[in-house]
């Protein structure tokens, strides 16, 4: 049966995307924006050393690369989705918890918004003259797409209040996921509150952020509690090991909609003063660190990783690995650049800067690698699905 937790195929695409831009982002120089767009990657190739060229053209390529993924993916699943709400099985999927799955497709949806940003930024020239224009748009996208997230989740919390079914006491933390959706709205409900000049743009950016930031924090942490005491008394179901990791992606985009929120507040409406991000970022990147050591310990019994990395395990949940791949790489080149280098700790471009990037290239590398691997394994699945209904409508 078709899941919509396959939706998170192209949430991993999109993520991969965004981790390639964040080399341009970091070791780009874009002044005058926060990011950077078409004209400093282009005045950077024709001004730079070989090296400088080099990162032009692999970050560009691998942000090409993997939005065309994104995009691929998405278009894919939205039909395939059409596909499964035409079937009996969707009854049977709204009657059940795991309709909670729906969710991954406002959380993919607003990852194309953040992609498609992106690359506009990267591939339009002069983009950028006409930012502050597209800003209310972007919010009113994301918006649309939160209240969308809304909706779902009240359908699941209305039929859960009516004893329809039992929500709280999962073994794994499947339930977390519409925290993850609301987290990824959040983030780009902020994105114009740190690139915006214009006010009333930074008020509306923040004050809409926030509630869905707070309704992911809310629903993240009532979640994790209960799923976590029972899994601790019950142990851990098999089939939700992927999701051990989803506070990994969730911490991220939470840590970065607090970062865009206070570059709005403190440049564009002059309140406070700039916050140090060393410390939140190391408590962040600890954390992250903490929640995959204590998931991999949980999956070592069922020796699920190394299940994953030779293809034994097929179905749409293993794409969740794919996430926290990429969040900590971006955790990664934030805790280096806003929190060593910002502080005064390492200096950019030098020795100990290029160490210390070799850990999140050697983490995007590997999430790389095991998304082509898992993708290979959903084209058999998709072929498999195709073959099934075939032989049905023969019979």
């Amino acid at each position: 049966m078709y899941s919509p937790l396959y939706f998170l195929a192209a949430l991993g695409a999109g993520g991969l995307a965004v981790s390639f831009f964040l080399m341009l982002m970091f070791w780009i120089p874009h002044p005058g924006q926060q990011i950077p767009v078409f004209e400093d990657w282009v005045s950077a190739f024709q001004t730079g050393d070989l090296l400088t060229q080099a990162i032009v053209v692999v970050g560009l390529s691998g942000v090409l690369f993997f939005t065309v993924q994104h995009i691929r993916l998405l278009i894919l699943n939205f039909q395939l989705m059409g596909t499964f709400r035409r079937s009996t099985e969707y009854a049977r999927f709204l009657a059940s918890p795991m309709q909670t799955q729906e969710l991954a497709l406002p959380l993919a949806s607003a990852m194309a918004i953040n992609v498609g940003f992106i690359a506009g930024a990267l591939f339009v020239p002069k983009l950028w003259t006409i930012v502050e224009v597209l800003f209310p748009f972007a919010m009113v996208a994301f918006l649309a797409i939160g209240i969308w997230a809304l909706a779902l989740y009240a359908r699941v919390f209305r039929q859960a209040t009516s004893g329809a079914f039992d929500i709280g006491g999962t073994a794994s933390f499947a339930q977390v996921l519409p925290a993850f959706s609301f987290a990824m709205v959040a983030v780009g409900l902020a994105a114009p509150a740190s690139m915006s000049h214009t006010p009333w743009v930074v008020g509306i950016s923040v004050t809409f952020s926030t509630f869905f930031a707070v309704t992911a924090i809310v629903l993240a942490v009532l979640k994790t509690a209960m799923a976590l005491s029972n899994m601790l008394t019950k142990g851990v179901d098999p089939a939700g090991l992927p999701t051990l990791w989803i506070w990994v992606p969730i911490l991220t985009v939470l840590a970065i909609t607090l970062m865009r929120q206070d570059h709005g507040v403190v440049h564009t409406l002059g309140l406070g003063v700039q916050t140090a991000w060393l410390s939140p970022l190391l408590m962040v990147v600890s954390a992250q660190v903490l929640v995959l050591i204590l998931g991999a310990v949980a999956m070592h019994p069922h020796d699920y990783l190394a299940k994953v990395w030779n293809g034994e395990v097929k179905g749409a949940a293993v794409f969740a690995l794919i996430c926290p791949g990429v969040a900590l790489s971006v955790s990664l080149h934030f805790l280096i650049n806003k929190g060593f280098v910002a502080s005064g700790l390492v200096s950019h471009g030098g020795i100990a800067y290029g160490l210390l990037n070799l850990m999140p290239m050697a983490i995007m590398v590997l999430t790389i690698v095991a998304f082509l691997r898992l993708l290979r394994s959903f084209t058999i699945e998709r072929a498999q699905w195709a073959s099934a209904q075939l032989s049905n409508a023969h019979s």
